[in-house]
């Protein structure tokens, strides 16, 4: 509602506009901007095999790209990717037989893109402190995943913490000790890829190529809409709408996408309306991305080790 309301769509005139908007959208343009959800797709998919084959798991490109698209079919129903990252991880686990090192892959995957996300939207903020320096869910996000990021490094890396936090849970709560046995498994696997630096800066160049590819993925579903849209205030746009999105407050970030478009979009001078047909179309074309993972899960789903 929040969303609608910004829109301007409780307001007639304002319906208008929006309806205007969508009526007009080119649809030579849509069939390019649906193309590239699905380039964006296979990019990730590449960047989490590569991480896999560092770790010697044996599984094709294929079958890793479609545990990644059916893990955007749980992305639905937990907040952000959570859900989807625990399946995707569990079934290559299954199929691998290393659920350790196929969870950790998950995680080296996840923390890289999340630390390049916050560094090119730390970047597009500087380029326009003036613009984003009073605005306080801008700051607000930048803080909360400086804060998220560091809090994982220091647990994963320094195992002090870890081991306090531990020792704690355990003494109120003994028979979490089990649980704790599979996250330290977790963290071994996690610290071999320390070994594979070619394996992480492959991560960090895959996540660079990935926001580019996100970047051009939004202009171009903005030019389904609107012929004028510079690419130059997408590219700054686009990091700090995704991180936006990647808060952990919103099942299936809804409501939350739709924030992140228009508020950002206006700030770089485009109209509610605009910044909410984007959203609207972002939105079904990761529909269809969960409705093809839906339909691929029972092809996949490994009832044992291969």
């Amino acid at each position: 509602m929040l969303a609608l309301y910004q829109a301007g769509l409780t307001d007639a005139a304002q319906r208008r506009i929006f309806i205007d908007v969508l009526t007009g959208a080119d649809l030579r343009i849509l069939v390019l901007a649906v193309a590239m959800g699905v380039v964006i797709n296979m990019s990730s998919a590449l960047k989490w095999y590569m991480l896999i084959r560092a770790r010697g798991l044996i599984a094709g490109y294929w079958r890793v790209f479609c545990y990644y698209v059916v893990g955007q079919f749980y992305n639905l129903l937990l907040p952000t990717s959570v859900g989807g990252d625990v399946v995707r991880s569990y079934e290559l686990g299954k199929y691998t037989g290393r659920q350790a090192d196929a969870l950790a892959s998950v995680f080296v995957e996840r923390y890289t893109g999340i630390l390049i996300l916050l560094l090119v939207a730390g970047l597009a903020v500087i380029s326009q402190l003036n613009l984003f320096l009073h605005v306080g869910f801008v700051l607000t996000s930048l803080g909360a995943f400086v804060v998220i990021l560091a809090a994982i490094a220091w647990m994963v890396f320094d195992q002090r913490p870890y081991n306090w936090f531990r020792g704690l849970i355990i003494g109120w709560l003994p028979a979490s000790g089990k649980l704790f046995v599979k996250v330290d498994k977790l963290l071994a696997a996690v610290h071999v890829y320390g070994k594979h630096r070619s394996a992480i800066v492959w991560a960090i160049v895959n996540s660079l190529v990935f926001y580019f590819l996100a970047v051009v993925n939004i202009y171009v579903t903005a030019l389904v809409f609107e012929a004028q849209v510079a690419f130059v205030d997408i590219l700054i746009a686009t990091p700090i709408i995704m991180l936006i999105m990647n808060l952990p407050i919103s099942v299936g970030n809804l409501g939350l996408m739709e924030f992140a478009y228009i508020n950002v979009l206006q700030l770089m001078g485009y109209s509610p309306a605009l910044g909410l047909s984007v959203a609207i179309l972002m939105r079904i074309k990761s529909l269809f991305d969960a409705a093809l993972g839906g339909i691929l899960h029972p092809f996949f789903v490994t009832r044992k080790y291969e």
